[in-house]
């Protein structure tokens, strides 16, 4: 049983729990009002640092960022005395004192003015709407740094992709906040899709992930053809025909990336446009053909007519968004006829596809 903490024997778990996040903000404060004491007396020299910065760095092992951070807030903090005051008695925590020493340096004289309010006002609400009513009140100081404001996060925007071990492609990077809500929302448009979905047990990560392949799938499908006389960008796959019949040492890859699974490359050939090459035994190229789609456009169009959505078992995601699945894979002699296909979406495709190459359970 857990011992009770002396001098509040009656207090409750959750009781607990709020008094100890409210001292370690206490805590917090005096971390910050010490920081800004050994900065502005020059201490960190008596240490034998050369800065405040790279004592903090140094001695409690942060980055050089969150070092600059810290350091930064101490000297704020000792020029905004009154929220320092509402820090140390955890008034308000430290992501509200980052919103209101950010909102100082718009206008000095305002913000002296309307600090006590702001305070009172986002100290009783949550950090989104703290967030918001901030923001309303730069805006009202001084529209022209706010615009600035708004065009520095703007600048900041970033997209870092790069191949990592195994062909795994790793993305990160940072958006202003209109182009961050527009692809917010876009995600979303695929997420909150599958909600009704029973079946699906993938984690709100993998999610997200499938809903950005989604995106990316339709743009590529569904895009215009950029200028007069080229093609769409298409992903392109190497396979030789046993790699299709399940060869796994037979050629099967990405034409500029990684090596793939033969039931990865047939999943993609069910619904793809094909273009036949021919070479000798020391792989020169003898003959290309023309490419030609797997699944011509007007089979299609009759498939969708029929179909309508993605024909799996409780799953109703548009047409746009699915395959056109072999019933019996064409690399297997199964004719590209209505009878023989299904629309699938991508994640039941892929689903199927490894259902069909699962080894037999051996009794």
């Amino acid at each position: 049983m857990r011992a009770a903490t002396v001098g509040s024997w009656d207090e409750s778990p959750a009781d607990e729990y709020v008094r100890v996040c409210r001292e370690v903000t206490m805590l917090e404060s005096r971390a910050a009002e010490l920081l800004g004491e050994i900065d502005a007396e020059g201490s960190y020299e008596n240490a034998g640092y050369l800065s405040t910065t790279a004592f903090v760095r140094h001695r409690l092992g942060v980055s050089g960022g969150e070092a600059s951070r810290r350091v930064g807030e101490a000297r704020a903090l000792r020029q905004r005395p009154g929220i320092g005051e509402a820090y140390a008695s955890a008034q308000i925590d430290r992501p509200r004192v980052s919103l209101l020493l950010a909102a100082s340096r718009v206008s000095a004289e305002l913000f002296e003015r309307d600090q006590q309010f702001l305070i009172d006002t986002i100290s009783g609400l949550s950090i989104n709407d703290a967030r918001r009513s901030v923001d309303y009140w730069k805006q009202a100081a001084d529209q022209q740094a706010t615009a600035a404001d708004a065009e520095h996060l703007w600048r900041r925007r970033c997209l870092h992709v790069s191949e990592t071990l195994g062909g795994m492609v790793r993305i990160d990077g940072e958006l202003d906040p209109e182009g961050g809500q527009i692809v917010l929302t876009a995600l979303r448009s695929f997420t909150d899709s599958q909600q009704r979905d029973p079946t699906d047990n993938r984690l709100p990560t993998q999610r997200r992930a499938d809903a950005l392949i989604e995106l990316a799938a339709d743009r590529l499908t569904h895009a215009d053809t950029p200028v007069t006389g080229a093609t769409r960008p298409q992903l392109s796959v190497i396979v030789s025909l046993p790699a299709l019949s399940g060869a796994a040492d037979a050629p099967c890859e990405f034409d500029d990336g990684p090596v793939i699974t033969p039931e990865t490359a047939r999943r993609i050939a069910c619904d793809s446009s094909v273009s036949r090459v021919i070479t000798d035994g020391d792989s020169q190229i003898l003959d290309v053909g023309r490419a030609t789609r797997t699944v011509p456009a007007a089979i299609r169009k009759a498939l969708i007519i029929r179909d309508q959505h993605c024909r799996h078992p409780g799953c109703d995601r548009p047409h746009r968004w699915c395959d056109a699945h072999h019933l019996r894979h064409w690399a297997d002699g199964g004719p590209t006829n209505l009878k023989n296909l299904r629309l699938l979406c991508r994640r039941h495709h892929r689903a199927v596809h490894q259902a069909e190459n699962k080894p037999p359970v051996l009794e």
